[in-house]
């Protein structure tokens, strides 16, 4: 049996502890504050960002 390489051993950790969701999210949290700030993103970005905020709206927490 071949050894895990350290990529392969970061990839099944990230997938575990930082679950891809929960990493855009906080960007997108980040990127968020900074736009409310007054701070200047690309269009692009702003579209993800409210994208992001109509789903958070429409699917509150309970």
């Amino acid at each position: 049996m071949r050894k895990a390489s350290y990529v392969q051993k970061r990839q099944k950790a990230y997938e575990k502890e930082l679950p891809i969701g929960d990493q855009l999210d906080a960007l997108l949290k980040a990127f968020d504050m900074l736009l409310q700030e007054g701070g200047d993103l690309p269009y692009e970005l702003i579209d993800v960002i409210e994208k992001w905020q109509a789903i958070k709206f429409k699917y509150p927490k309970v």
